[in-house]
């Protein structure tokens, strides 16, 4: 797909109707017949085959004939529907360029009230049964379409970052729509691509966030230098999406690979020679001060 920008522009309210309509018939369907995209969307069946035509040939929409004609939309008409709807609640004003992608997000600069970075998940798309395995949110669920398990985790991160912020230093929540999050955006580098003129002031920070949040009855549980992000004024912790409760069977372990990616890296780049146990008695430590 080009430019997310560029193809929201393109796009006419019916086309809009004729997406959502599609994205509330996988809930049932695998592909959804084009009567129901009809009835969804109130337009006739020709209007809306002749927008489904349309949407096909700029690869939003993917389609099947099976005894049936059904369709399907994929991430990127997802994407554009988020944006449609953080665009009608006021919380978007215009989206800018891509600046990173990982295998579980893809985030874009936007401009809101304040400068904004919109994270749009992508969990489950090509190993659901990894993910759904390995997150508290998605176990107990039944067998659901990658698209739902974005937007699931996605509100899980919203979530944890509403429970910490603003105690524990993270971006500021913004917005949720499907499997978009806004948050404020941070002018930074994250933590391995910064030369530190105070390595020990930096690590004990690190320490105390952790603690702050696990004070709180969260762990981040997938901290490492990657998304701790270093800026001007301070330092941030970023992707929460893994995060679980303080009281889950596994936060003691999961805890401990946090704090332990973070001693490692310090004395790996810094040769900070600090103790595991030591690092996790400061974080239980100002855990416990958090909770008082």
């Amino acid at each position: 797909m080009e430019n997310l920008a560029q193809t929201f522009l393109k796009l006419s309210p019916e086309d809009f109707l004729v997406l959502s309509s599609i994205e509330s018939g996988m809930r049932g369907h695998e592909w959804v017949p084009l009567e129901l995209v009809a009835k969804v969307s109130g337009l006739s069946s020709r209007r809306a085959e002749y927008r489904l035509h349309l949407l096909s040939e700029l690869h939003l929409i993917s389609s099947e004939n099976l005894h049936y004609h059904g369709y399907q939309i994929d991430f990127d008409a997802y994407d554009l529907l988020a944006l449609a709807d953080l665009v009608k609640r006021d919380y978007v004003a215009s989206i800018g360029d891509k600046v990173g992608v990982g295998k579980e997000s893809v985030v874009y600069e936007a401009l809101g009230e304040i400068p904004l970075v919109i994270k749009f998940h992508r969990q489950g798309r090509t190993s659901f049964k990894h993910v759904r395995r390995h997150r508290d949110h998605l176990t107990d669920l039944p067998r659901v379409p990658w698209l739902y398990a974005a937007a699931i985790a996605a509100r899980h991160e919203f979530r944890v970052m509403q429970r910490l912020y603003p105690q524990v230093s993270i971006p500021r929540p913004i917005a949720l729509s499907r499997h978009a999050l806004a948050m404020e955006l941070i002018s930074g580098l994250p933590l391995n691509r910064v030369e530190l003129s105070n390595p020990q002031e930096a690590l004990d920070i690190i320490l105390e966030e952790i603690g702050r949040a696990y004070g709180l009855g969260i762990v981040h549980a997938d901290l490492s230098e990657f998304n701790v992000l270093v800026a001007e004024e301070n330092l941030k912790i970023i992707d929460w999406p893994q995060a679980v409760n303080a009281d889950h069977a596994a936060a003691s372990e999961l805890l401990r690979r946090d704090v332990g990616n973070i001693v490692r890296y310090f004395f790996r780049r810094y040769k900070i020679d600090l103790s595991l146990d030591e690092a996790l008695a400061r974080v239980s430590g100002r855990g416990q001060e958090a909770m008082v």
